[in-house]
């Protein structure tokens, strides 16, 4: 399935039962499932550390890494201020 929405740091989706969450790291934007490895919060509503490109899970304050948000990124790509990600389909 392609979704689109805004291409802007934090911006979030919903696909089905899934979150998206999108996030700049470096110089560009990537999407990745919002889920934190530890038990799987909602990193959307963490805390973003512009430093060290780490989440904080509001959950168990587990730092998710720029290495562990890389392992989360979906297919996406930016064209203008529109996001485009290929997701599985919802059951």
């Amino acid at each position: 399935m392609i979704v689109q929405f805004e291409a802007r740091h934090w911006e979030r989706v919903r696909v089905g039962g899934e979150h998206y969450l999108c996030l700049k790291q470096g110089e560009g934007l990537v999407v990745i499932q919002e889920r934190c490895r530890h038990r799987g919060g909602p990193l959307g509503l963490g805390t973003w550390d512009e430093k060290t490109q780490c989440i904080v899970c509001p959950w168990h304050e587990m730092v998710n890494s720029p290495r562990e948000l890389g392992r989360r990124k979906v297919p996406s790509v930016r064209v203008g201020n529109v996001m485009t990600i290929l997701v599985p389909d919802p059951a």
